[in-house]
């Protein structure tokens, strides 16, 4: 298969690209940017099959033509909010499947709209497929089939910003802590305030122990079909003082984002630092044989990792062309546990968070 990756220089888009070349079932591999040295370098050391492709994403015809290239479009382009749309359309357009990173709630909602015109031109629209959503959601229904019924869904997320200080991550976070995060709370869509609500949330080591606030997030879009009574994403960095000095630009809205990345370069150096890796944890209640149960399921590992693992391997899959197209989520579109016991392979692990009972 031939496959397109949208932001193929970046820190994730370089770790994507190099998992696609390695594969048997990608045939050809174009990568994308806007640099053309850093693009020839790249390419060249990912071997013969891959080859450069000059776009400019702010052109919308360039954006459609490369993905006539394709029959799958990877999009590490970001940040979400400023990216999502315009690449999911042009891939719908070319007649290419796609999978992303998105982790933008509104970014996913205007992508959901897509899914008439994706059925219609057959092809498989996923936005969202790194750690979340994407191992969140494939996390969640592992533990929604352990159960009868599930009541509530919610998703923790624990990010060290010295794990992946780019530019494009420094704008989610900004985002993320600037928008109202969508909940479902007693049965019903809400909206929370971001920023908000701290909890200390255990992740598994060498995590440990991270503050988490509500959190602007796209998973409400993954399970539209349960009938839940809660779902909630919150999320902390394991640098305190960068988590600190993130909170603080939240109420400067002067700022900028090239001036809070600046303080959290700093920031995230001064004591008490977290390791720098990031980890994801889902906690599902519902009930089995009519007692009440939470099932945790947790992993761990460096952000890039976390991201780039899930996205080449949902591409792989959607270059079998087995599908039924249209908008999907990942669990909707890939088995949960096949696809888990898939990325186990690669190094990236799943661990059960058993209660201890007193």
């Amino acid at each position: 298969m031939r496959v397109l990756v949208i932001g193929g220089t970046g820190a994730t888009g370089r770790r994507t690209s190099a998992e696609l070349a390695r594969s048997n079932e990608v045939t050809e591999l174009l990568v994308g940017g806007r640099d053309p040295e850093v693009i020839e370098r790249l390419t060249s050391l990912l071997g013969d099959k891959v080859h450069p492709a000059m776009i400019d994403t702010a052109d919308r015809a360039e954006l459609i033509a490369a993905c006539r290239r394709a029959q799958v479009v990877v999009s590490c382009a970001g940040p979400a909010h400023e990216m999502e749309e315009t690449a999911a359309a042009a891939a719908v357009e070319a007649g290419a499947s796609y999978v992303s990173l998105c982790d933008d709630y509104d970014a996913g909602a205007a992508v959901a709209e897509l899914d008439r015109r994706a059925q219609q031109a057959g092809v498989v629209v996923i936005s969202g497929c790194g750690l979340a959503p994407g191992i969140t959601s494939m996390l969640a229904q592992l533990a929604q089939d352990e159960l009868d019924e599930v009541d509530e869904i919610l998703i923790s997320l624990a990010l060290s910003y010295g794990d992946l200080p780019t530019p494009a991550h420094t704008g989610h976070l900004v985002h993320a802590m600037s928008s109202p995060p969508a909940v479902i709370s007693d049965g019903k869509a809400a909206r929370q305030e971001a920023g908000t609500s701290p909890q200390l949330i255990y992740f598994p080591e060498p995590v440990g122990w991270v503050e988490t606030v509500a959190w602007a997030h796209p998973e409400v879009h993954n399970f539209h079909a349960a009938p839940l009574r809660a779902l909630s994403v919150r999320c902390g960095l394991t640098e305190r003082a960068a988590m600190d000095a993130l909170r603080a630009a939240r109420s400067a809205p002067l700022s900028s984002t090239s001036f809070i990345r600046r303080t959290l370069d700093v920031a995230h150096t001064l004591p008490p630092r977290g390791p720098q890796w990031s980890a994801a944890r889902v906690d599902v209640v519902g009930t089995r044989r009519g007692r009440t149960v939470t099932v945790s399921l947790g992993v761990v590992d460096h952000l890039v990792n976390l991201a780039s693992a899930p996205l080449a391997l949902a591409a792989q899959r959607l270059g079998s062309g087995s599908h039924e197209p249209g908008v999907k989520s990942p669990a909707e579109a890939f088995d949960a546990r096949s696809f888990l016991v898939a990325l186990g392979r690669r190094g990236t692990r799943v661990a059960r968070l058993e209660p201890v009972p007193i």
